[in-house]
């Protein structure tokens, strides 16, 4: 079922359930590139951290805020986004409550804007953390040259001040998929989130206005 405007809670679990999840398969599934080494390693997370950014909107609500120098409507930001990684994400497992908008900071940001994910350094503390993306399960024994053991999102020290934070991107899609299971099963219970995603997904539906001409 595609997206539609005033969606009861089980066309909106449908909607989560099917048309969602399926998007997900088929667009993230095959960058994982699974059986091999290669591939997937900057794609998934830019993929997923974007379906982040669509769920996060969902999450929160549209309050009919817009952007005062472009009157641009505003669906997502960042605060949306990272309050879905933690509160949603954070129920498949609960690093995502502590880590999730350093998650969102170095592998959405980055590979959204730049390429690759940040490097981020606190020169009050004089440490830098960098990223690292791996294939694999969630505790896992990297191979070398790496070669230490990891736990996907939480932080590691590699000493010198270095640390990395390790992200499994097979993980990372599979919580992804876990996550709007629990999001779609917290609709069903909780009134305000099936009135919030209401909100959002009549506004969403609603064209934008442009300049643009294409005739």
């Amino acid at each position: 079922m595609p997206l539609k405007k005033n969606m009861d809670a089980a066309k909106v679990v449908d909607y989560l359930n099917n048309d969602l999840k399926i998007s997900v398969m088929n667009d993230v599934g095959p960058c994982l590139n699974l059986g091999r080494d290669e591939g997937g390693y900057f794609a998934v997370p830019r993929l997923v951290l974007s379906y982040v950014d669509y769920l996060g909107a969902l999450y929160n609500g549209y309050n009919d805020k817009s952007n005062k120098k472009t009157n641009k409507r505003i669906f997502s930001t960042s605060k949306y986004a990272k309050t879905f990684l933690k509160a949603i994400f954070g129920l498949v497992d609960c690093n995502y409550s502590r880590y999730g908008e350093l998650v969102w900071e170095i592998y959405r940001n980055g590979t959204i804007h730049l390429y690759a994910p940040f490097i981020f350094e606190n020169k009050k503390f004089n440490k830098t953390i960098g990223w690292l993306t791996y294939k694999g399960a969630r505790i896992d024994q990297l191979d070398p040259p790496n070669g230490f053991q990891v736990t996907h999102l939480v932080p590691c020290d590699h000493g010198n001040n270095k640390w990395f934070q390790p992200i499994s991107i097979t993980c990372l899609y599979e919580d992804l998929i876990s996550a709007i299971n629990k999001y779609a099963y917290l609709i069903l219970k909780d009134s305000n989130l099936l009135l919030k995603f209401q909100q959002a997904a009549d506004a969403l539906l609603e064209p934008e206005e442009t300049t643009f001409t294409w005739w």
